[in-house]
Formats: structure tokens, sequence, C-alpha cells
């Protein structure tokens, strides 16, 4: 997909999504699924989900800078992660 399909690529997302399950004390789990960014024209959002919520429903909240720089480290550390699978499920013998 190229830059001009996918105006999202390389911003800040507007929006962190979140699955959001309840819990006995009332407070409900909120754990992050993916993130969200507003079309430049105000008319639509583009939605990236890097896990599907079991019972569907996800959560949009505003981005702010601070959790911001969490996404950003846990997406880094997760995407090393699974490059470094990959690597080691190669070196495998079968």
């Amino acid at each position: 997909m190229s830059e001009k399909e996918n105006d999202s690529v390389g911003r800040k997302p507007d929006f962190i999504a979140y699955s959001v399950r309840d819990t006995r004390d009332g407070k409900g789990d909120w754990n992050k699924v993916g993130a969200a960014w507003g079309h430049r024209d105000g008319q639509g959002i583009d939605l990236q989900l890097d896990a599907t919520p079991v019972d569907g429903r996800v959560t949009l909240r505003e981005l702010r800078d601070e959790r911001m720089n969490s996404y950003e480290d846990e997406r880094q550390a997760e995407t090393s992660e699974r490059s470094s699978e990959r690597k080691e499920g190669r070196g495998r013998a079968r």
C-alpha cells in the first residue's frame, strides 16, 4: 500500500483501541489491541487492530502523549520478538 493510499503511515495515532472486559469490581480490564487515525478531511477513521477482541467490542480513546510512548515501545518489542522467533524457527531441523 502506498503512502498516498494510507495517510496514517508515519503519523502518531489519534486514538488507542482497547478491548474492555467487565470485572467484578466494576473498573473493567483494559487491554490495548490497536490504534486509529482520523482522516485528514474529518470524514472517517482508519482502525488497525493487532488483536481482535473475543466479544467484538473495541473502545477508542483519544491518545495522550505519555500513553503513546508506552504503546510505541510495546509495538517495537512485539515486532522484535516476532522477528527473532521467525529467525529461530528457520534454523531448526524439521
